[in-house]
């Protein structure tokens, strides 16, 4: 009697725990990983749709010559956590996004490629800088990287072979031409907002090539250095160009491109930094150097 009395009460017991148990997994709220997936979840960037960052691939960083209806191309952003399709909208701007000359969404092919034709025509000798970003519906994802071209045509000066200034002479064997102090053309560009807009430091930048291009309307021995001590591994996986804050002066005779007879300038204090501000430091000697065009004279 007793021993039916314990076995049905154990019984009871039981049941009521598995009620409980079932009840609290019916109340159970939503699993993380679809909580991260819906739109209201902020990215760090302030963003809302869990996609990867699109990577802008032509026209080439500070291309020249480019139409004014050109069609920009970049590799989509994607579902980050799981395959998904996402519309692509480009934008296109003057004045770094404060206004935009032109916007709209790319079409994707079946290799996730975005391709966005630019309307209305842009402005002849004009630079813009453009950008892209995944959307769907009201989420949207990160901008890709900043990249930046000029349109052809106009009155905007290019460099081109050889510059456009004079040239001091070659010096006889075994003599140095001296240093030439441009700090007051430097001066010019005070504003050096634009020197690390990829957030690579060993890549020339617009606020360089300007500054490049007003000493060799000087004289066209000067140029960019090499910078031979840096690699790919010291700039964010990107091959080094060049110093994006120094110039070099080419002091000796013979060709320019790839001489090692240079004088050494550090032009920016802070470079890459929030508040760059200019400077003038000669360094001759104190590193390796050498002189190259960066691709562009």
């Amino acid at each position: 009697m007793n021993d039916r009395f314990h076995m049905k009460k154990t019984a009871l017991v039981l049941c009521a725990v598995v009620a409980v148990a079932c009840q609290g997994a019916m109340n159970s709220p939503v699993s993380p990983s679809a909580v991260s997936g819906g739109v209201s979840a902020l990215n760090s960037d302030g963003s809302n749709l869990k996609a990867t960052q699109p990577l802008p691939v032509f026209p080439l960083f500070e291309a020249t010559n480019t139409p004014a209806t050109a069609t920009l191309i970049a590799r989509a952003g994607a579902g980050r956590y799981e395959p998904a399709t996402f519309s692509q909208r480009f934008q296109v701007s003057s004045d770094d996004f404060a206004n935009i000359a032109a916007t709209g969404m790319g079409s994707v092919d079946a290799s996730g490629v975005a391709r966005y034709t630019v309307d209305p025509a842009l402005t002849a000798g004009r630079r813009y800088v453009w950008r892209v970003r995944a959307e769907m519906g009201d989420g949207v994802g990160p901008w890709s990287n900043v990249m930046a071209f000029t349109v052809a045509g106009g009155t905007t000066p290019v460099a081109g072979p050889g510059g456009s200034g004079p040239r001091t002479p070659d010096p006889v064997p075994g003599v140095r031409l001296p240093l030439p102090d441009m700090q007051g053309v430097l001066a010019q560009f005070a504003n050096a907002a634009d020197s690390c807009p990829r957030g690579l430091k060993y890549v020339n930048n617009p606020w360089q090539d300007r500054v490049i291009d007003a000493f060799r309307q000087r004289d066209t021995r000067w140029g960019y250095n090499g910078k031979p001590t840096r690699t790919a591994a010291d700039n964010n996986g990107v091959p080094v160009v060049a110093a994006g804050d120094e110039s070099a002066y080419h002091y000796s005779g013979g060709p320019d491109q790839g001489s090692p007879d240079v004088h050494l300038v550090d032009m920016l204090g802070g470079h890459c930094g929030p508040t760059p501000t200019i400077t003038w430091r000669v360094f001759t000697g104190e590193e390796p150097g050498f002189w190259t065009g960066a691709g562009r004279f």
